[in-house]
């Protein structure tokens, strides 16, 4: 009888492989660490259902800064920027014109419809101030400057509509809007409050996940920090690009995870080969060990694609170095099959599988145990791992019996491990002793740390939190503000949502709970805001209020050339024919007021700044 049935081998191998490529050929790898994360958690779905949704988790900002300051030289490296991207084809929305454009517009919506904007304690506040003949000799006083200067080009319809800025209180409410705050507009860029950073975004045409995009980004931004870097080297101006955005977590994950993945395996196969060195007569016999393992990644993962779409990167390394660890059960067929005398296959795995069966059992149940942890990686990680652990064992007892059904004795006598179990036997009462008093001072150095925060699962290199760093201390940390997404399937319904936020809005700011807040209420009240506003306005405004405004503004006017019939516009939302059915949410303000579609549905993220007495889980449980 043949010591190595030579064919079966063969074959053997032509199957393991011919099964992995057909494995990794059905399967996506997928390197978003998000979707590992348990969706059964409303906590966690919500926040998923944000990020997935939220304009600006594609988004890429860019921070451009020079050696130098010089604002006019950073709009030209701002205006190369878009150029380049729009010229890529990669982005389907480059820059913030279009949504620029729009605020004219809406400042001319908001003068027009000012009796539906403010409830009767912002009338009080923020109105009835502006009624002093102080304050309108005053103000109109700066209406005449601004007319006789360029800044005053195009503001007359403003200023005969809303000759006091009744709108600037609600204009100001939509700072929260924006994410960058403190940041000034410069020849229609973006520019840091010091005017030494200029701000350009941009949004892919892909999701920030797609590596294979994110790698096309990587190389656009790179090429075209060189070229600025070459356009100014006659000048000696050095050009900063800094980008951030998901793309840059997208490619470190995949990166590094592939790195930590490949490196696992690399020490794994090493220690493994390193053990069958020291302890098989002839290590090439036991380097066998390795094949069962191979064959149960390969069989497990093959059936798991039947069942799964994709896998997990880190299922897929981890779970094959934990099914590496099956080698044992082929270690210890493979010693009973290695001696110094001759023995046969069937024999080997007789004495070894009463021994195994157990512990596979134990190992397969403790794995797919995890099916009901919630976390979808570790369901993958339970399945991946039982199958294969299961897969090796049925390998080493039905099929390398027949892959080896003899071996002739060995003439190694000497063996490294053998040696060193031997001595380590020896030692006897004094040795477990010693063993016993260093297990109890290393004891005090296993300091497992916990970690729950989410973006402690992001593995990202020290460049991209050196560019989040950056970002931060420049732009701000969008981080530290709530956010809250509302759903609905139209704008009527999204704005019936907001009237009911807005009360709720009003009372926990009065409490402390909240600082400041934006929704679209303030600026397009549904229709029961809209009639509360409007029955304020209409309180407040009594005939004799109505008389002392009306002449003030005639008598200040004349005084500085302005004519009697300048303020009609203005004038006439003070009398009572004014309705609320004039609010209504117009498409075209979508995505200034942060609201999109997707599915047919519209969502709306409202950013919400803590105040003093802000609690968490009682503002989840307020809104959620």
């Amino acid at each position: 009888m043949k010591s190595f049935n030579i064919p079966l081998f063969v074959g053997t191998f032509l199957l393991i492989i011919a099964t992995a490529v057909t494995a990794v050929m059905r399967l996506d790898m997928d390197t978003d660490i998000v979707r590992s994360l348990p969706s059964d958690s409303k906590v966690v779905r919500d926040a998923l259902d944000i990020f997935a949704n939220h304009p600006i988790h594609d988004q890429i900002a860019v921070d451009v800064a020079l050696s130098k300051k010089d604002p006019d030289i950073l709009v030209e490296c701002g205006q190369f920027v878009e150029e380049r991207f729009t010229a890529s084809g990669l982005f389907k929305e480059v820059g913030n014109s279009e949504i620029a454009d729009l605020i004219p517009e809406l400042a001319l919506h908001v003068s027009t419809n000012l009796p539906l904007l403010f409830s009767a304690a912002e009338l009080e506040k923020e109105i009835a101030p502006r009624l002093t003949d102080k304050f309108i000799a005053q103000r109109l006083q700066e209406s005449l400057q601004k007319l006789s200067s360029l800044e005053g080009i195009g503001q007359s319809r403003f200023i005969a509509a809303d000759p006091l800025g009744f709108m600037e209180p609600v204009m100001a409410k939509m700072s929260m809007l924006a994410p960058i705050q403190d940041a000034t507009i410069y020849k229609g860029f973006l520019l840091s409050s010091d005017r030494e950073h200029l701000l350009v975004t941009a949004r892919p045409n892909t999701s920030g996940t797609d590596t294979g995009s994110a790698k096309q980004l990587a190389e656009l931004l790179d090429t075209i920090a060189l070229d600025l870097t070459q356009k100014y080297t006659n000048e000696k101006i050095d050009v900063y690009l800094t980008p951030v955005g998901a793309y840059r977590a997208s490619l470190d994950n995949e990166r590094i995870i592939r790195h930590d993945v490949n490196f696992a395996i690399l020490l794994s196969m090493l220690g493994i080969g390193l053990l069958l060195f020291i302890a098989f007569p002839r290590p090439l016999i036991g380097l066998l060990s390795l094949v069962p393992a191979l064959f149960g990644t390969a069989v497990s993962l093959l059936l798991f694609s039947l069942f799964h779409p994709s896998i997990s990167i880190m299922v897929l390394g981890f779970g094959a170095a934990i099914i590496s660890i099956t080698v044992d059960h082929g270690i210890a067929y493979l010693l009973f099959l290695d001696r110094p005398q001759k023995t046969k296959g069937t024999e080997a795995s007789h004495e070894v599988r009463s021994i195994g069966l157990l512990a596979v059992l134990t190992t397969c149940g403790a794995f797919l145990t995890l099916n009901i942890s919630g976390f979808p990686i570790f369901v993958q990680l339970g399945q991946f791992t039982a199958m294969g652990v299961l897969f090796s064992f049925l390998f080493v007892h039905f099929i390398f019996p027949y892959l080896t059904p003899t071996l002739p004795a060995s003439t190694r006598k000497n063996l490294p491990l053998q040696h060193i179990v031997d001595t380590l036997y020896s030692t006897g009462r004094l040795g477990a002793l010693a063993a016993m008093v260093l297990a109890s001072i290393l004891v005090f150095f296993a300091r497992p740390d916990f970690q729950v925060d989410l973006a402690s699962m992001n593995t990202v290199s020290q460049e991209t939190l050196d560019a989040e760093s950056l970002f931060s201390s420049v732009w701000g940390n969008i981080n530290s503000n709530v956010v809250l997404m509302l759903s609905a399937d139209s704008g009527k319904g999204l704005q019936e949502a907001n009237d009911q936020l807005l009360h709720r809005f009003a009372k926990d700011k009065e409490e402390g709970k909240i600082q400041s807040t934006f929704n679209t209420s303030m600026l397009f009240p549904g229709t029961i805001v809209a009639q509360e506003n409007l029955d304020a306005w209409q309180a407040f405004w009594d005939a004799e209020k109505i008389q002392s405004l009306r002449y003030a503004l005639q008598q200040q006017g004349e005084k500085i050339g302005f004519s009697a019939q300048a303020y009609e516009p203005f004038l006439t939302l003070l009398d009572q024919t004014f309705t609320s059915k004039q609010s209504h949410l117009p498409e075209k303000f979508y995505a200034l007021l942060g609201i999109t579609e997707k599915d047919g549905q519209l969502n709306q993220f409202i950013n919400v700044k803590p105040g003093t007495t802000y609690n968490s889980p009682e503002f989840y449980e307020r809104y959620h």
